[in-house]
């Protein structure tokens, strides 16, 4: 060739890149393997040096053309220098390392050359916190003798945390002199650029990375696990979850296989430790930050959630304050981002479970105040679920009375939501999706009603009575919804003579459960009135009802059953009872309900009327129709009909 150059008339070959790409990928493996026996039998450092310099020339080759097979052909024959994927062989393998130039340098140039992989990466390979910045200091500091652990990635977490339970020696100065180089070693790697930084790889490259990831933490195992491997498994998993919420955008492409390691983790720990730790609260970080970002994966992130409820029991009580305090921060700062009743139950499920816990109740009550003080988060979605955990609240004996009476305050509240959802509706909606809704606002108000009957039966009286009052407005303050005629016979049937019997029942019990109950003639007195208060707020539309006659037999049965109820200071019962039953009476008979018919047998509510109370109170219905016999009026018959009053009646009925 030199001979040529000389030769007249000479031409340069003008062949410009064209056939780079193909000679680099012939010539490639032969240079590797060449400089890689120069490098293995290599004594001084200036040729050490030479050989590092060769291998980030073909990385950085093999990164403009690339060829990602020539990368990976580099970086195993590096890593076969950097004695990392050797199990140890000797006592000090840190410090082993920080003898070892040869091994130091090939360490560098294998992070270096993963730098140069992705074309779309930072050059520069100082851009980034170094790895060191970002352990506790305290995993810096200490020379000894570290536990052994075989595997690259337990090798390498090793270093970087230069930790050990065992009793450590006074180092001597040439410990401390190579403690010191790996040390340098690891901050020249600048491995974290490679997790801070990889937003910037490629989709096929994160997802290689965070497959490795999880390949090098282990598949967690129920039972015994050493120590080495948890700090592995811990080490990985925390770089795992870097990586995904550095890559938001793209959480897509990690999330099956991130969530999946989570949960192996989660449903194979039986105690707590380190691992379960970082899974769970790790697991709550990534939902924290990308809710506000993904709402189209909203509802899969707080499914993932349901994890921490799969918790063993023991490992659950350990953390289940600090998982109260994270929902209730995730909840205040994206409870506008929840919007679908899967979403809700997940989190309302977290919420209520903390209910009967001493540490965590506080934070969870705090939470679900969050999300019905006011109606302030409450919607469709979530109603009948908040209902429930704030009734679990109510009944819970944790923390003070005031937080029960809070609680069903919270209950109590939230049926202005209902009023405002059936207002809106009307306004805004076609008829037939108002009617729709309007159905559905139903469902939740029985829900309400049916959850504020059960805290009715609280041994305490003061959580119960205010429950029956709470109780009480919610049945007479939605005229403005519009409730279909349907719901109110459900309504009494469920809720207020179902609350009714059940109190009567504990009124009656042994004097076990009377002594648990103190005071429950006075809930008596409060149920009788609620009773008749809301019979009497519906009449007119209940009078409408084919079934009325029997509600209304109903009623006159349950005033009885009270009346005969034994209970200390019972007297109140029998004084109340009449006064209520004339009262209910004497407005009956003003609204034309309650009329004298000559009409016989069947649902005659004349008939059934005094055919119940006479059994009771005789003399009530002179009392109420003092101008009036017994008899239904003969001259009515004369008449050929019913009184203008009767014929009232019937149109109502």
């Amino acid at each position: 060739m030199h001979k040529s150059k000389k030769t007249s008339p000479y031409i340069v070959a003008d062949s410009r890149a064209y056939l780079d790409h193909d000679m680099f990928a012939i010539m490639s493996g032969p240079t590797i393997a060449a400089i890689s026996v120069v490098f293995d039998h290599a004594e001084y450092e200036d040729v050490y040096q030479t050989c590092i310099d060769g291998f980030l020339a073909v990385a950085k080759i093999s990164a403009c053309h690339h060829l990602e097979d020539v990368l990976d052909d580099l970086v195993v024959s590096l890593c076969k220098f950097t004695t990392l994927l050797n199990p140890s062989s000797v006592e000090e393998p840190v410090l082993a390392f920080g003898d070892d130039a040869k091994a130091r340098m090939a360490t560098v140039t294998v992070s270096l050359s993963q730098i140069a992989d992705d074309s779309e990466m930072s050059s520069d390979p100082g851009h980034g916190k170094p790895l060191t910045n970002s352990l506790s200091s305290a995993h810096m500091q200490a020379i000894g003798t570290p536990r052994r652990s075989s595997g690259l990635m337990g090798r390498f977490s090793q270093l970087l945390s230069l930790d050990t339970e065992e009793p450590r020696s006074q180092p001597t100065e040439q410990q401390l002199a190579a403690h010191q180089r790996t040390l340098q070693t690891i901050q020249k790697c600048h491995i974290d650029s490679i997790f801070t930084e990889s937003k910037f790889l490629q989709a096929d490259s994160l997802l290689q990375l965070a497959r490795a990831l999880i390949w090098a933490a282990g598949r967690p195992q129920k039972g015994n696990t050493s120590p080495e491997d948890e700090d592995t498994a811990v080490f990985c998993l925390e770089l795992l979850i870097a990586i995904t919420l550095n890559n938001r955008d793209r959480i897509g492409l990690l999330w099956q296989g991130v969530y999946e390691h989570i949960a192996n983790i989660v449903q194979s720990t039986v105690v707590a430790c380190a691992l379960v730790e970082k899974a769970v609260f790790g697991l709550l970080r990534i939902c924290q930050r990308l809710l506000p970002y993904k709402e189209n994966l909203a509802d899969e992130l707080l499914r993932s959630l349901q994890l921490v409820l799969k918790l063993d029991a023991r490992v659950a009580d350990q953390y289940c304050e600090q998982i109260t305090q994270e929902v209730s921060r995730l909840v205040k700062a994206n409870a506008t981002h929840i919007r679908t009743p899967m979403g809700w139950r997940t989190i309302a499920s977290l919420l209520s479970i903390t209910a009967r816990h001493p540490d965590a109740s506080e934070s969870g009550f705090e939470a679900l105040s969050f999300i019905m003080a006011d109606g302030a988060h409450l919607s469709p979605a979530n109603f009948v679920l908040c209902v429930d955990a704030a009734r679990q609240f109510a009944e819970s004996r944790v923390g003070q009375t005031d937080r029960s009476v809070h609680a069903v305050d919270l209950m109590a509240g939230s049926v202005a939501c209902l009023v405002r959802w059936a207002q809106d509706a009307r306004e805004a909606m076609a008829e037939a999706e108002a009617a729709k809704l309007c159905q559905d606002i139903g469902e939740m108000w029985l829900r309400l009603v049916q959850g504020l009957r059960k805290v009715c039966l609280d041994q305490r009286e003061e959580v119960r009575n205010h429950a029956l009052l709470s109780l009480q407005m919610c049945l007479t303050g939605v005229d403005e919804i519009h409730l279909p005629l349907g719901f109110w016979p459900q309504c009494f049937e469920m809720v207020i003579f179902t609350m009714l019997d059940d109190l009567a029942e504990i009124a009656q019990g042994n004097p076990q459960t009377q002594k648990e109950y103190r005071n429950i003639e006075g809930t008596l007195v409060l149920a009788l009135k609620l009773l008749t208060k809301v019979f009497l707020h519906l009449l007119q539309e209940l009078s409408q009802l084919t079934s009325f006659c029997k509600l209304w037999r109903n009623v006159i049965g349950r005033m009885e059953k009270y009346m005969k109820l034994k209970v200390k200071r019972g007297e109140k019962l029998q004084e109340l009872v009449p006064e209520l039953l004339k009262n209910t009476l004497l407005v009956m008979k003003t609204k034309g309900v309650l009329v004298p018919t000559s009409t016989l047998g069947g649902d005659n509510v004349w008939e059934q009327t005094w055919l119940h109370v006479n059994k009771i109170f005789p003399s009530l219905q002179s009392e109420v129709f003092p101008n009036q016999d017994s008899e239904p009026l003969q001259s009515n018959q004369s008449d050929g009909g019913r009184s203008p009053i009767s014929n009232e009646s019937a149109q109502n009925e």
